[in-house]
């Protein structure tokens, strides 16, 4: 399910079924990696995408949470934290992080259902290619999640 009315109507009579959150981290940045960062934000988001499809029925991608890459790190766990326990006191058991933005790897061991994905130039690949690539990852997360809704 996506952040549009109509997902959201089928949420709010079917809560109790769905009880998973995929939030992408979209980092901003206007200086000289802006490509470099826009890129990492695009892969995320549609890898997201795709994995919310192929999850549909349990899962909602939330819209993403934004920031900018020269704020200090700390700032965005303190806010990126706010939003989880908002998630969780809704009832969600599992909100997953998804990024490509290698800062958080750096402390990837403080946060709970950290997804980190290297980003490649997806403008760069041929359109089989790119399915393949995209698919490959989506599949990365599928394991993920599934995995834990087994425990």
């Amino acid at each position: 399910m996506k952040w549009r009315a109509k997902d959201i109507e089928r949420y709010l009579t079917e809560k109790s079924f769905i009880d998973t959150v995929l939030l992408p981290l979209i980092p901003i940045q206007w200086e000289e990696a802006m490509l470099h960062t826009v890129r990492e934000g695009e892969f995320i988001q549609i890898v997201s995408a795709e994995a919310e499809r192929q999850l549909t029925g349990r899962v909602i991608l939330h819209p993403a949470f934004t920031y900018l890459k020269a704020e200090p790190l700390e700032e965005h766990c303190k806010r990126l934290e706010k939003w989880k326990q908002q998630l969780i006191n809704n009832g969600f058991k599992f909100v997953y992080f998804v990024t490509s933005d290698v800062q958080w790897k750096t402390i990837e061991d403080r946060i709970e259902q950290l997804i980190w994905m290297p980003a490649v130039p997806l403008e760069h690949m041929n359109d089989r290619h790119r399915g393949d690539f995209i698919e490959e990852n989506v599949g990365s997360i599928m394991k993920i999640i599934t995995s834990q809704w087994k425990l």
